[in-house]
């Protein structure tokens, strides 16, 4: 199954992997809103990059639908290694 590294602004890592499920959140004219889910497939040739990239620029933030405790800023995503 692939996966990629995801590494943010503080240091900290994740492990993130095809057919994981988020769910981001966007700014309105009120506040923030949930918006729209993603599910992260791999490209032939350049893994999940292509996927998690388009995630990361359609919402200010983003949680796994299975773990919607942690919430990431896709504004602190500073590297990503595909793995």
């Amino acid at each position: 199954m692939p996966k990629i590294k995801v590494t943010f602004a503080d240091g900290s890592t994740t492990i993130l992997h095809e057919d994981q499920t988020f769910q981001t959140i966007v700014k309105t004219d009120y506040g923030t809103s949930l918006s729209q889910v993603f599910t992260l497939w791999s490209h032939h040739h350049d893994g999940l990059v292509p996927s998690l990239t388009e995630m990361l620029a359609h919402g200010l933030f983003f949680f796994d639908i299975e773990h919607p405790e942690t919430i990431y800023s896709s504004a602190s995503v500073v590297k990503l290694e595909k793995l």
